[in-house]
C-alpha cells in the first residue's frame, strides 16, 4: 500500500511506503523532501550558482546514489553531495555544492535518496543548470575589466568570484558620468546598489537579479507595457513581446520601451532573443526611437552588454551595461540601427573584432562621419 502525505504543509515530494502484506512485518519507509523543491520536479540553477540546501526527513536508514537520466547533457560530475548515508527517523540538513557551468551548454544531474532496507522507497532529485549566468552571459564568458574609447571615454568594472558585477564607473575626458557599487549578502539574499548618493536594497533569487530597485526618492527597473484599444481602454501586453525599463525619480525620469518581434520570444534563460525596436522617453515625452538589426556574433561571450555602447557613453545605462536587468540584453551584437533622435534622422553601424573565446576585442561604432573605437580589456 502506498500513501502520499504532506509534512507540516511544506514538502513538495514524498515517497512513503507501508507494508500491509500478511507475510511481511509491518514497516514505514520513505522520505519527505523539504528542499530543494520545484513544481515541475526539476530544480533549475544558473551557470554561476554554486550551492543549495538539501533538507529531508527519512523514516529508515538511507543512502544517496546517482540516478541516471536518459537526457542529453546528463553529467553528475558537477554536483557534490557531502553526506551520502545516514540514519532514519531524523531530519537531515546538508549543503549541496555545484561547479560553475563553463561548458557553454546546459546540463543535468540527478540523485535519489534510497531506504537501504526497502529499495522500493526512494525520492529522486533532478537538477538542471543553465548554460548562462543570471545576467544572461554564458557561463564561460570573459569578465571585462575596462573599456577604453577613442573619444576619451573609459569604463572600469569589477566582479566577485561568481562573476557578479560589484563596481562600474563611466567617465569621459576625466568627468564622471555614472558610478554604481553593488554588494551581495548571500546569507540573506540582499543586494545593495549604491548609485552615487542613492542606495537601493532588494531581495534576489538564484539569478542574482533585481526586478525593481526602489527607495524613497527613486525607482529603477521593469514596468509593464499597456496597449490601448480604439475605445481608449488599456490592456497589459505580455512581457515576451514588449516591456518598459524606467528610471523614475527626482534626478531622472526616463523610459525605454523594448519591443521584441511581434509574435514574441521565449524568455527562457538560455533562449536566443533580440530586441527589434526601442522607443526613448524623457519626462514623459518621446525623444527618439531605433530599429535594430543584428550580426551573427554572440553578445553573451563577454560579461557586459556591448550593445549599450551604441549611442556613446553619455547614453550608456550602467545598470544595463552590466546586465542587472537581463531581459534588456539582446543575445546578438547589433550590426545596424536607424531611427530618430528628436526630429533628426540617426543611423549607426557596428563592426567588432573578437578574441579566440568569442569575446569582443574591439568594437567600432560609426554614426555619420564619426567612428568611435572601443577597446575591451579582460
Amino acid at each position: 500500500m502506498k500513501t502520499m502525505k504532506s509534512f507540516l504543509g511544506i514538502c513538495a515530494f514524498s515517497a512513503l511506503m507501508a507494508s500491509c502484506l500478511s507475510d511481511q512485518e509491518n514497516y514505514q519507509a520513505g522520505f519527505y523532501v523539504d528542499h530543494p523543491t520545484s513544481n515541475s520536479g526539476v530544480n533549475a540553477y544558473y551557470a554561476n550558482n554554486v550551492s543549495d540546501s538539501l533538507l529531508f526527513y527519512g523514516y529508515g536508514n538511507w543512502a544517496i546514489e546517482d540516478y541516471v537520466l536518459d537526457v542529453n547533457g546528463y553529467d553528475n560530475s558537477w554536483l557534490t553531495v557531502p553526506q551520502k548515508k545516514g540514519y532514519g527517523m531524523m531530519y537531515i540538513q546538508q549543503k549541496l555544492s555545484f561547479l560553475q557551468n563553463t561548458t557553454g551548454k546546459s546540463r543535468w544531474a540527478a540523485v535519489r535518496i534510497v531506504d537501504v532496507n526497502h529499495s522500493d522507497a526512494y525520492a529522486p532529485l533532478v537538477f538542471f543548470q543553465y548554460a548562462t549566468r543570471g545576467d544572461g552571459s554564458l557561463g564561460n564568458a570573459a569578465d571585462v575589466k575596462s573599456i577604453v574609447g577613442s573619444d576619451g571615454s573609459q569604463i572600469e568594472l569589477a566582479y566577485d568570484e561568481l562573476h557578479r558585477p560589484t563596481n562600474v564607473s563611466i567617465t569621459k575626458e576625466g568627468s564622471l558620468l555614472s558610478k554604481l557599487t553593488i554588494a551581495y549578502s548571500d546569507r540573506d539574499s540582499i543586494m545593495t546598489v549604491t548609485d552615487r548618493t542613492s542606495e537601493f536594497k532588494v531581495k534576489y533569487g538564484n539569478d542574482f537579479q533585481p526586478y525593481l530597485l526602489a527607495n524613497a526618492n527613486d525607482t529603477v527597473g521593469y514596468y509593464r507595457y499597456y496597449g490601448q484599444l480604439s475605445d481608449g481602454t488599456s490592456y497589459p501586453v505580455s512581457e515576451n513581446k514588449v516591456f518598459n525599463f524606467r528610471h523614475l525619480g527626482m534626478a531622472k525620469n526616463s523610459c525605454v520601451t523594448h519591443c521584441f518581434p511581434e509574435n514574441g520570444v521565449s524568455l527562457h534563460s538560455d533562449s536566443l532573443r533580440n530586441i527589434e525596436r526601442k522607443f526613448f522617453f524623457k519626462d514623459g515625452k518621446r525623444v527618439g526611437d531605433l530599429s535594430l538589426t543584428y550580426s551573427m556574433k554572440d553578445n553573451r561571450s563577454q560579461s557586459v552588454d556591448a550593445n549599450q555602447l551604441l549611442q556613446g557613453v553619455e547614453e550608456c545605462d550602467p545598470y544595463l551595461l552590466v546586465s542587472l536587468f537581463r531581459y534588456t540584453r539582446s543575445t546578438s551584437i547589433v550590426k545596424q540601427a536607424t531611427g530618430k533622435q528628436g526630429d533628426a534622422d540617426v543611423s549607426y553601424s557596428v563592426e567588432t573584432d573578437l578574441n579566440a573565446d568569442k569575446s569582443i576585442r574591439e568594437m567600432r561604432v560609426t554614426s555619420g562621419s564619426q567612428t568611435i573605437t572601443y577597446t575591451f580589456n579582460y
